[in-house]
């Protein structure tokens, strides 16, 4: 399969329903084992949405349920855009298989640990107030940073076996998977310091996150760079494949470093209370 081949025909499915319709047999074929992850954690969100509505239970000021319902939807999201990224990533079908896998696993432990320690009524991250609370804790934390090394390897696999897609669209998987695992450690900061914010001030809309001092703001962007920079390489490949752009790379380059640079900023301005 060659570059434009792959855009042609994952753009080229007719109206915008058959477009819907069809994403979930895609992904499907491209990766089950991670197809099958998304789906369980859609499921999994739709449910911790009705412990939102039926129990009062309240954590660290918030409903119990409403952190596993944010974890449930923000791994769905990644085990879906990995799985439409897996057959790009030029590595051999068995490590691809395995690396699936043990990503899947990892991310089913840390979802029945967030979802056990709701229905515990008890905070899942920076808890240390029992035995096992310690151990689930911590047990996330370095399940979480090995299957964040393990992506990052498989990325590093793929980008020196070079990639069956445009050129543009390659750098946009590539730039994006190394912003996802700099977004990943960047929110090791927190479990180093044991806190997610160490500021105050204005907070930002929907969220509720300082935008100085808190370390998820820059843990969200970079988490999300693995949707944005692929799919910044997909559009400028089309694009060009349509004449309405000629330099698709460097299009790719400039929104890469303006997330780098956005990446940069927040977490420098996560920082600016412990220098300050």
């Amino acid at each position: 399969m060659n570059g434009s081949d792959d855009v042609s025909v994952t753009t080229g499915y007719g109206s915008s329903v058959h477009r819907l319709t069809a994403l979930p047999r895609d992904l499907r074929g491209r990766n089950p084992i991670l197809f099958w992850t998304a789906t369980g954690n859609a499921v999994l969100g739709l449910c911790f949405l009705v412990g939102l509505a039926v129990d009062p239970s309240i954590v660290n000021g918030e409903s119990a349920w409403l952190k596993p319902t944010k974890f449930a939807v923000s791994i769905c999201l990644f085990t879906a855009t990995l799985a439409w990224l897996t057959p790009h990533l030029t590595v051999s079908r068995r490590f691809r298989r395995s690396s699936s896998w043990a990503i899947a696993g990892a991310l089913g432990i840390e979802i029945v640990a967030i979802a056990g320690q709701a229905a515990r009524g008890t905070r899942s991250h920076f808890n240390y107030a029992t035995t096992v609370d310690t151990a689930i804790y911590v047990t996330m934390g370095a399940v979480i940073v090995a299957m964040t090394l393990l992506v990052a390897w498989l990325f590093v696999r793929a980008t020196r076996n070079g990639f069956d897609v445009h050129p543009a669209f390659a750098l946009g998987i590539t730039l994006g998977g190394g912003l996802f695992v700099v977004g990943v450690f960047e929110g090791q900061v927190m479990g180093v310091l044991n806190t997610n914010s160490v500021g105050s001030g204005y907070t930002l809309p929907a969220v509720g996150w300082t935008l100085v001092g808190d370390f998820r703001v820059a843990h969200f962007a970079g988490l999300h760079a693995l949707q944005v920079l692929p799919l910044a390489g997909y559009v400028s490949a089309r694009a060009e494949q349509q004449g309405r752009i000629t330099a698709p790379r460097k299009v790719v380059w400039l929104v890469g470093s303006l997330y780098a640079g956005l990446l940069l900023v927040a977490f420098v301005l996560a920082l600016v209370p412990l220098v300050a």
